[in-house]
C-alpha cells in the first residue's frame, strides 16, 4: 500500500490545474501527513504548491462543495 505521501503525490500529479486546488486529507492520515511534509499543525498545510485541508472524508479528494 502506498504511503500517505504518494498518494498526495499521485493525487497533485492526476490534476493538471493545481491553481485554486484544495485536496482533502483524511482526519485519520492528517498527523502522518504532517509530519511527512513538516507541517505545524492546524488544520491546513501548503504541499507542492497545493493546500491540503483535513477532513472527514476516507480518501484523498478534491474539496467541492464542502
Amino acid at each position: 500500500m502506498p504511503s500517505i505521501l504518494d498518494q498526495a503525490d499521485q493525487e497533485i500529479d492526476a490534476h493538471k490545474d493545481l491553481a485554486g486546488l484544495i485536496l482533502l486529507m483524511p482526519e485519520d492520515q492528517w498527523a502522518d501527513f504532517l509530519n511527512l511534509v513538516g507541517g505545524s499543525g492546524g488544520d491546513t498545510v501548503e504541499y507542492r504548491g497545493v493546500m491540503f485541508r483535513k477532513a472527514p472524508v476516507t480518501a484523498i479528494v478534491p474539496e467541492e462543495g464542502f
